[in-house]
Formats: C-alpha cells, sequence, structure tokens
C-alpha cells in the first residue's frame, strides 16, 4: 500500500510541475507575444510618419522616421507591461512577462538543496533596443517578408545555408536566419546634427535636424519583426543587454520540476534545462498590404481619409509608382473630371479622369464596391482643396462588366483660386502621390467580407485583389499601404 501511494504521488508531482512550470511558461509567451504583435504593427504602421514643420507641411525624413518608429514600438511594449499606465509609481501590481525568481546553483549537477529567493522588480519587465543599425539579431529588424506554407519553425540555424529568401541572397545568421524574412541591408543615416536616435523618453530634438539619407519605401523595408525574450543569448552582457541592440529578461528556472526524473547536467552541454530553465520566446512579423477600406478625413486630430470622388486607374497608373499630375476640367452639373492638361499616357486628353459621388464615406470607402455613376452637383465655392487624402481608385472588371473600386491612393487637389460663373466647369489639379504607409484611419480588414454579390464568381474575386496589389514591373496605381500581421 505505502508503495502504491509513493508511487502516485511521485506521478502527481510530475502532473503539478508540467502545471506550474510549463503553465507558467506557456502564460508568459501568451503575454510577450501580445506585446510582439502589437509592437510590429506599431514600428511598420509609423514607417513613414516623417516630420511635421511648425506650418504643417510634411517632410517625408527616412532616418527620422525609423528613430521616431522603433521608439514607439518600444513604448507599446512597455505600456503593454504597465499595469496602470503611470511608469512613475513603480507598477504595485507587478505585472510583467512573467515572474523572475532567484535560485542558488545547489548541489552537484542535480542542483539539489537550492534555495529560493523573489528579487525586485519581480517580473519581467521588457524594453526592446531600437536597433537603429538593423543587427539581424537584434530586437527589432526591418526587412522583407515572404509567405512559406512550411509548417516547421522558419527560424533557425539550418537555414542559415539556404541560399535565397525572398528572391534575395540570405543575409540572415546562425539561429537567427529565417526562410520568410530576410533583414535590410541598409539604414537610414542620420544628419550631420543627429549621431543617432535619441532614446524612447527621451525628448526628440526640435525641430528635428533634416538632412537625413537613406530610403525605407524599398521591398526591402516592407516588413518589421520584432522579438522579445526570456533566455540566456545575452547572459554575458550587463543586465542581459546589448544596449541599443537587443535584449533578453532571465529564463524561467524551474520550480516543481526539479523534484522529476529531469536529467542534471552535461558537463559537455552548453544548456540543461534544470540549470538554466525554459527559454521563452515571442517573435511577430508585420508587412505592408494595399489598404481595403478607408474612414472619413479628420481635423483634430489631422487624420487623411476618402475623397470626395473616386478615380479611373489608367488615369493614376505609372510604371514605377513615380508620382502623376493631372489637370482637369469638373463639370459642376455632373460632378464628372475630364483631362485638360498634364496626365498619364494611357489617359489622353479630354478622357473622363473620375467623378465625385454622394456619400463617399459609405459608397467609395471599400475595396470592391461599385462605381456610382449618378450625376452629383459640386458647384465650385463648395469645393475646397486640401493636401493629403485616401483617393478611391476604380476599374472596369472583365469578369463582370462594372466598375469597382480597387484600391485608394495618396491624392492632393488643389482648384483654382477664382471660381467662374456657376454653371460654367472649374479646373483643379490632382496629384497622385507615391506610395507610403497610412498611419491611421486605413486598413487590410474588410469586415464582413468583400462587398460583392452572391452571385460573384471566383474570377471576379481573383481579378479585384491582382488588381489591388502590385506586381513588379507592372503600371500600379501607387496604393495606400497598411500594417498586417504575417507572422
Amino acid at each position: 500500500m505505502l508503495v502504491q501511494v509513493a508511487l502516485i504521488v511521485f506521478a502527481l508531482c510530475g502532473l503539478l510541475s508540467l502545471v506550474v512550470d510549463v503553465g507558467a511558461a506557456r502564460l508568459t509567451q501568451s503575454q510577450m507575444q501580445n506585446a510582439a504583435d502589437a509592437a510590429a504593427l506599431e514600428g511598420l504602421r509609423k514607417r513613414d510618419v516623417g516630420l511635421r514643420t511648425p506650418a504643417g507641411l510634411f517632410i517625408n525624413d527616412p532616418f527620422a522616421s525609423d528613430c521616431l518608429r522603433r521608439a514607439a514600438a518600444n513604448r507599446i511594449v512597455r505600456r503593454t507591461f504597465d499595469d496602470d499606465f503611470e511608469p512613475a509609481n513603480g507598477d504595485p501590481y507587478q505585472f510583467g512577462a512573467g515572474p523572475i525568481i532567484g535560485l542558488t546553483d545547489g548541489a552537484t549537477t542535480l542542483h539539489a538543496g537550492q534555495t529560493i529567493s523573489v528579487p525586485e522588480p519581480r517580473v519581467y519587465k521588457p524594453d526592446p533596443q531600437l536597433n537603429q543599425q538593423n543587427q539581424v539579431y537584434g530586437d527589432m529588424v526591418s526587412g522583407r517578408f515572404c509567405y512559406t506554407a512550411d509548417p516547421l519553425p522558419s527560424e533557425g540555424g539550418q537555414y542559415e545555408v539556404q541560399d535565397i529568401v525572398c528572391t534575395e541572397e540570405q543575409r540572415g545568421s546562425g539561429i537567427y536566419a529565417r526562410n520568410d524574412f530576410n533583414p535590410s541591408l541598409t539604414v537610414p543615416t542620420p544628419p550631420a546634427a543627429l549621431s543617432e536616435c535619441p532614446a524612447p523618453d527621451d525628448e526628440v530634438p526640435a525641430p528635428w535636424p533634416v538632412g537625413g539619407s537613406g530610403s525605407l519605401s524599398t521591398v526591402n523595408d516592407s516588413a518589421f519583426h520584432v522579438r522579445l525574450r526570456r533566455s540566456n543569448e545575452f547572459a554575458d552582457g550587463a543586465g542581459q543587454v546589448q544596449p541599443s541592440v537587443a535584449s533578453s529578461g532571465p529564463s524561467l528556472p524551474l520550480t516543481f520540476g526539479k523534484g522529476t526524473t529531469i536529467f542534471g547536467d552535461d558537463p559537455s552541454g552548453g544548456y540543461s534545462v534544470r540549470r538554466d530553465g525554459l527559454t521563452v520566446r515571442a517573435t511577430a512579423i508585420a508587412s505592408v498590404q494595399p489598404a481595403m477600406h478607408v474612414g472619413l478625413p479628420r481635423n483634430n486630430p489631422v487624420q487623411p481619409g476618402v475623397t470626395p470622388f473616386a478615380l479611373v486607374d489608367t488615369c493614376v497608373q505609372s510604371p514605377t509608382g513615380a508620382a502623376v499630375t493631372l489637370t482637369v476640367s469638373i463639370n459642376p452639373a455632373t460632378g464628372v473630371m475630364t483631362r485638360t492638361g498634364a496626365g498619364a499616357p494611357a489617359c489622353p486628353t479630354n478622357s473622363i479622369v473620375g467623378r465625385f459621388v454622394a456619400n463617399a464615406a459609405t459608397a467609395i470607402s471599400t475595396v470592391g464596391q461599385v462605381t456610382p455613376v449618378v450625376p452629383v452637383a459640386v458647384p465650385c465655392v463648395s469645393i475646397a482643396s486640401f493636401t493629403e487624402r485616401f483617393g478611391p481608385v476604380y476599374s472596369l472588371m472583365q469578369a463582370a462588366p462594372v466598375n469597382r473600386v480597387i484600391g485608394f491612393t495618396r491624392v492632393t487637389f488643389t482648384r483654382a483660386a477664382a471660381c467662374p460663373a456657376p454653371a460654367l466647369p472649374f479646373t483643379a489639379t490632382i496629384v497622385r502621390g507615391v506610395s507610403l504607409v497610412a498611419a491611421s484611419n486605413a486598413t487590410a480588414d474588410v469586415v464582413g467580407g468583400l462587398p460583392l454579390p452572391v452571385t460573384a464568381t471566383t474570377a471576379l474575386v481573383r481579378e479585384l485583389l491582382d488588381k489591388n496589389r502590385v506586381r513588379p514591373g507592372r503600371l500600379n496605381y501607387a496604393p495606400v499601404l497598411v500594417a498586417a500581421l504575417a507572422r
């Protein structure tokens, strides 16, 4: 009987160790994953945030954008683990990415007789480093994502020997080589008056010195990878941190698991779960996608939104996505815009460039919607110029002969200063901007699915999504881009 009780107790201890140790690791990983997901989206969402001058003008300075987006990603991780969003009060509830437990070495390779302590702070508070130099092992890495259906883990030393990743030479190394993400080799460089990015909580220069060089708008900076770690990777570094590059919290030591039959240390091994504990990691990759839905423009705070008109795809496309300028005449009775001056080669003079529509917020704010052809009166005095909004672009579908919204592009609209008689056409200049990531008011999600009829064919859906994307070497409308989780 005693033997049976002893065996049952031993089995229960093993189950208890699974519940406590593995459960703690799973909970910690889940908390870290939520923070990593939010940080990856934030770091890509603000890729092109640029600078605003005192006069409100936008300056696309890549170095400033890179610093600001990485600092924003850092702050969102720290706020995720701040119990009341008051960092100065010391977080009395001690909410973090799992507990920190101190254990002495104990005796022999089994580490018997260890004593436990709880240091301060009692939980791990991740503080991801900015890694603006984009080291492949850093906490934040800018690069290029390419989808792979391989069910195996996509990061590890086995991929270091893979020659091509995302159509380019493998740039990852060691355990940080991936088969679905290739780090960017180049980074924006600072202006002469600024040697490096300010720390996340430092005051940014006002005004920010301009003159930085480089770019973030190429495909090699179309994704953002964030890593959070609780491991011994930086155990030799002070505080588990390589300043400005990478960080890690202490691994999770076994508590109840030490009472089971887990092997002791192997003197020749580099890792022992009994000695080193459980390694917990969270990784997230966000990648850009063309916007599928946009909202209304706002003035306070300033947010670009849908324009009151839609544009024909052939009139705003260019081979490289370079900006396109259109000079148009607007019929005040019908809202139709026709080209009268500058324009794209595929958009001849006197051809229809686009049209104003009623209730743009509901009629042309989502990819797949049919572009209304009902005349809309647009008196010249009622139309104001604007510097940047999201212009719906429509195209004639071949699978079903109707014009549908295929995406959105950045638009600046300048109306002629003086209005003619109310019944006469008036002129305006439309500038279709280059493709940048929208920091707000645009999304890749479509609630309830694409606004297509139940009779829509697979060919129509395929054609619509194909026109929404940008294909290399093909005319494109320079879509508004948004950040979406890819891994």
